[in-house]
């Protein structure tokens, strides 16, 4: 049996750490033997998948596990599943996770949530931050949106506008990339 955190628990739930804490005194959710009652406690994944908000397919369990334990880049695939499932709160904490650890990809997704106000008060400053970092970092896509959003003469927008360039640019990029890369057979 496959075990997380009470606090990944958590944000797959919706549920308190209290909540949670209940229903493993009820025996509705299954603690890890010898679990501690605090911040090590660890909970069954499939309990916590039967009352999760997220819908994920058994492949995604392993990201969860992955993201669970620390891995980057795991951590950033749960936060775009909670962004594509319109969570965006919650995709929030694992991009910060992963971004505190220096993923790029999950730089650029955290800053292109405080540009278009994803789950948070929109903040172009911030977003403009962490989408520099992730470029910095080698992020080929953020490196046109960091071009873009350094250049001085960029006429303000709303976040949705702003957002809707952002996306323009992106796309942008990932044709020039697959045409340069087809097979001209």
């Amino acid at each position: 049996m496959s075990y997380v955190t009470l606090n990944t628990a958590a944000s797959l739930t919706g549920l308190s750490k209290r909540t949670l804490w209940r229903r493993i005194a009820d025996e509705h959710l299954h603690a890890q033997s010898g679990a501690e009652q605090g911040e090590h406690a660890r909970v069954s994944l499939d309990d916590v998948l039967k009352i999760s908000r997220l819908k994920l397919t058994p492949e995604d369990w392993e990201m969860v596990l992955d993201a669970d334990a620390g891995e980057a880049e795991a951590e950033c695939d749960l936060g775009l599943e909670f962004l594509i499932q319109n969570l965006p709160e919650d995709a929030l904490r694992w991009f910060r996770e992963s971004a505190t650890r220096g993923y790029p990809e999950a730089m650029h997704q955290l800053g292109r949530c405080y540009i278009a106000g994803h789950g948070i008060e929109a903040n172009e400053t911030l977003g403009i931050e962490w989408i520099s970092r992730a470029a910095a970092a080698g992020h080929s896509t953020a490196k046109h949106l960091a071009q873009y959003l350094m250049d001085p003469t960029r006429p303000p927008m709303q976040p949705a506008e702003f957002e809707a360039k952002l996306d323009a640019i992106e796309k942008n990029v990932v044709l020039k990339a697959l045409r340069d890369t087809a097979d001209p057979a």
